[in-house]
């Protein structure tokens, strides 16, 4: 006997089409989902199911209404959302939400690291399927303002172990032309080692009065007190601190220092001073950084005399660090922490390849770029 042939055979489904069936399988799951807990929403507020008669009915249905939903699955046309004769609000999504909130985060997280507005619409029809408009990414990266505003007004500890503080420059357009606007800002880490921007705003590096205004807003949300602020050399910012924080000892940022003095070295001698003047800061005390900053100054302060002359105008402040912990001298001895800072929103920034629109957008963005951050902890010595 013949036997009989088999015609079912195995459907053979290329990449694409298993990733396309795969998703539209995702989406009917989502579908089902979001209907049965919107069915369930109902009933807890209306206090009876369906066709129920029950005396403890608070509510009428009254039909359903049809809308669609993007989610991170593509989108979900015509999904049906009861209505009930009192108003029922589902704790699903908001009233006029066309994506889900996670898909929102995404785009202002891609936003954020520097994606420009058409990749994300790119990179999000990719995952679901819609397009979003470059204003409306923009939009949703705007939805950073409340946070934003929160954040700026937050309560501040009494006391920081140290407080760095600089400023940078972003280019803004004003009036249909690109300048540069100034930020200036301060991180500072607590008594548990933990670092955190503290304030940023407007203002020029510069500017005696913006930096008392940034340092009267610390004072104003519970700082009282820093052990030690480590900052450049603007005179208009130690002005300020000395108004607001008055204390005796500053660490100047030893490796502007460094620069500083070296401009007053030929070019062609610089690689030969330059290990001799870092080494002043790499002593394994005071007692032995003194004694090697005075070499250096006898050595050098006949020859570059100018030089010397600039060094020795800010000993006590670039030698401050020394009366700290010792496991903290890295960290404390330059400004790099608010510099590494400075350098990761413009990162992110230059990647858009065009000027910020006006100041909020900026500061939106320095804040954006902020929270997403993860800063390292310092080990605090036990007292």
């Amino acid at each position: 006997m013949t036997p009989e042939s088999d015609d079912k055979q195995p459907v053979r489904l290329s990449q694409v089409e298993f990733q396309e069936l795969l998703h539209a399988k995702m989406r009917a799951a989502i579908q089902f989902t979001l209907v049965t807990i919107l069915e369930e929403e109902v009933n807890a507020l209306v206090g009876a199911p369906r066709y129920a008669r029950t005396a403890q009915r608070r509510d009428q249905r009254n039909g359903f209404y049809t809308r669609d939903l993007v989610t991170t699955m593509g989108e979900i046309e015509n999904l049906p959302v009861p209505r009930t004769r009192r108003g029922f609000r589902s704790q699903l999504f908001e009233r006029y939400q066309r994506r889900q909130a996670a898909l929102d985060t995404a785009i202002s997280e891609m936003f954020v690291y520097g994606v420009s507005t058409t990749r994300v619409g790119e990179v999000v029809e990719t995952l679901t399927g819609t397009h979003p408009s470059p204003s409306t990414v923009s939009r949703v990266f705007h939805t950073l303002e409340e946070e934003f505003q929160a954040w700026r007004t937050r309560p501040l500890l009494e006391h920081y172990l140290y407080a760095f503080a600089d400023g940078t420059y972003f280019t803004v357009i004003y009036e249909d032309e690109g300048c540069k606007m100034p930020i200036i800002a301060v991180v500072g880490i607590n008594p548990s080692g933990e670092r955190e921007v503290l304030a940023f705003s407007v203002g020029e590096r510069e500017n005696q009065p913006a930096w008392e205004a940034l340092l009267d807003d610390l004072k104003q949300r519970g700082v009282k007190q820093v052990d030690l602020w480590i900052s450049d050399g603007h005179q208009a910012m130690l002005n300020a601190m000395e108004i607001k924080f008055p204390q005796p000892v500053r660490q100047r940022c030893v490796k502007h220092k460094m620069e500083n003095v070296l401009s007053y070295i030929p070019t062609q001698q610089q690689a030969q001073v330059e290990p001799e003047l870092k080494a002043l800061f790499y002593q394994e005390s005071r007692a032995q950084a003194d004694q090697a900053w005075v070499a250096f100054c006898a050595k050098y302060g006949k020859v570059y005399p100018s030089a010397v002359e600039c060094l020795n105008r800010d000993r006590e402040a670039c030698l401050a660090f020394y009366a700290f912990p010792k496991a903290h001298w890295k960290t404390i001895r330059t400004n790099n922490v608010i510099e590494r800072l400075f350098n990761e929103v413009k990162r992110r920034s230059h990647k858009m390849a065009s000027a910020f629109r006006n100041e909020n957008s900026c500061l939106l963005m320095f804040f954006a770029v902020v929270r997403s951050l993860r800063f390292r902890r310092i080990a605090v010595p036990a007292k």
